[in-house]
């Protein structure tokens, strides 16, 4: 676990009740784009949330920016300061910090249109007494209102999420929306030296364990940045090859479709072997070892061919 540096818990001096959800937004030297962020949950129509602000050791104005911010009586918020570690240690610390019923991830670089918080509270009313749902899925879609992602059959139940979401762009991301309880019950892993895991392997995770239900809307508005984690994509992943063979890991999970499951076992062999891991230990390591073993030559051909290309 990262070192906590600093808190300054101004929701918890300010708030009179428990909020219904969390807003929880891990940042990194993003001093140049909190401000958007602020004013985006400050024109919440409902203010029934907490602002939870994880700073993964940021080393611009991140501080000094906040600080100027907590006399805005508008937006009480909690602020915790901790030492570098990558984006997964900062949701593993905010843990301790949940004070809502509903959990919600925005990037320090995103915004939420002004009912985002209301259609949370909303959209959960109608699934909460279900103990199985442990997500809501919502559309993200770009400031020209373009979805990333969309499915065919929404505001149904499903067992399977990932494999169901389309899109016509580049992106199939959605804005999951967690159970506190289920949320803090999958922290990512840590690896020494590494500070990159791919989010969707701990979020599978939760609902693995039980269901998820895409909602028809959208309130989540994200820009992916020139230096933005989305965009730095594949070579966060081979730099950090522990946490790419952990995320083909869990997607080679029995409840996917075969060929989701197989493209996953070529990249737990490529990440092996960017790791220098064996054949013999991965197979020993891994929860799905003849998968493992039917993508091994494959995907250290892959591994080959990535480190050609990208060194």
């Amino acid at each position: 676990m990262s070192e906590i540096i600093k808190e300054k818990l101004y929701f918890s001096d300010s708030a009179s009740k428990t909020p219904l959800v969390t807003v929880i937004t891990p940042t990194y030297n993003r001093a140049h784009t909190l401000k958007k962020c602020f004013d985006s949950l400050v024109n919440q129509t409902c203010s029934d949330f907490q602002w939870l602000i994880i700073d993964d050791g940021s080393t611009d104005e991140t501080e000094d920016l906040l600080d100027g911010l907590k006399n805005d009586a508008r937006l009480p918020f909690d602020y915790v300061l901790k030492e570098n570690g990558g984006k997964h240690t900062a949701i593993n610390v905010s843990h301790k910090y949940i004070k809502g019923k509903y959990v919600v991830v925005l990037d320090s670089d995103d915004t939420l249109t002004p009912d985002a918080v209301e259609t949370i509270i909303n959209e959960w009313k109608k699934y909460d007494s279900d103990k199985s749902v442990n997500i809501l899925y919502f559309y993200k879609k770009t400031p020209q209102n373009e979805f990333l992602c969309y499915v065919k059959n929404p505001n149904t139940v499903t067992k399977t999420y990932r494999v169901r979401r389309l899109s016509n762009m580049h992106s199939r991301d959605c804005c999951d929306v967690f159970r506190a309880e289920m949320f803090k019950k999958y922290p990512f892993p840590v690896f020494s030296g590494e500070r990159f895991i791919g989010e969707g392997a701990a979020f599978l995770n939760i609902e693995l364990a039980g269901k998820g239900v895409y909602v028809d809307k959208s309130f989540y508005v994200c820009e992916y940045l020139d230096d933005g984690l989305t965009k730095a994509g594949r070579r966060l992943r081979i730099t950090n090859p522990l946490g790419g063979r952990y995320n083909a890991n869990v997607y080679m999970n029995r409840r996917l479709p075969f060929v989701i499951r197989l493209k996953n076992s070529l990249l737990y062999n490529c990440y092996d072997g960017f790791a220098g891991i064996s054949l013999k230990k991965s197979l020993k390591e891994a929860d799905y070892p003849f998968f493992v073993l039917v993508g091994f030559f494959p995907g250290r051909l892959l591994y080959l061919y990535w480190k050609k290309k990208y060194g």
